[in-house]
């Protein structure tokens, strides 16, 4: 586990999700991390080019909490850090009323930030939606070890990256066979 997860934009990160699995996130900017679809059996990155690897997911993440997540911190030159522009298409949050929420699909601030974002479409629907809303990440802050392990083993096992606070905002979605609750 990293002693500490002190915020150094562009720094890569060693996830480790299980005892056998481990993958790579990257520190970006406002505190948004990039986790990567470079899955691994052991903490070794030889050859590893982020700035061509898979995306998986772009998180405003809540960097002390996660510590656990951390292995350690990659040596300068270990791995090709991700130099494309950081993904500002999120998902935000809207209350309508007692029980009934939804989602804007919005373009983060210059500052990245979901603060004077630009809104692209309001009350994205299950229905109409579906493929913004899968596509996209929600804007809220990320803190849970336990949770992003779940989330990325079974992208790892499966292929299917399912956010499982989409199921919260949006009860119609289905929760994809297999995935732990």
């Amino acid at each position: 586990m990293a002693k500490q997860v002190r915020w150094v934009e562009d720094d890569v990160l060693v996830v480790k999700v299980d005892e056998r699995l481990f993958t790579l996130a990257q520190l970006r900017k406002n505190c948004l991390m990039e986790f990567f679809d470079v899955f691994r059996s052991t903490d070794e990155w030889d050859g590893v080019d982020l700035a061509s690897a898979k995306i998986l997911f772009c998180l405003f993440v809540a960097d002390r909490p996660l510590k656990p997540l951390f292995a350690r911190r990659v040596a300068e030159g270990e791995v090709v850090r991700n130099t494309r522009p950081i993904i500002r298409n999120i998902l935000s949050f809207e209350w309508l009323a007692t029980d009934s929420y939804t989602a804007n699909l919005i373009e983060l601030s210059d500052g990245y930030s979901n603060i004077d974002a630009r809104v692209i479409k309001q009350h994205l629907d299950v229905e109409e939606d579906l493929a913004l809303i899968q596509s996209h990440e929600f804007c809220g802050m990320a803190g849970d070890p336990q949770k992003l392990r779940t989330r990325l083993k079974f992208i790892h096992d499966t292929g299917v990256n399912w956010d499982e606070q989409k199921k919260f905002i949006y009860p119609a979605l289905e929760r994809p066979a297999g995935f732990p609750t």
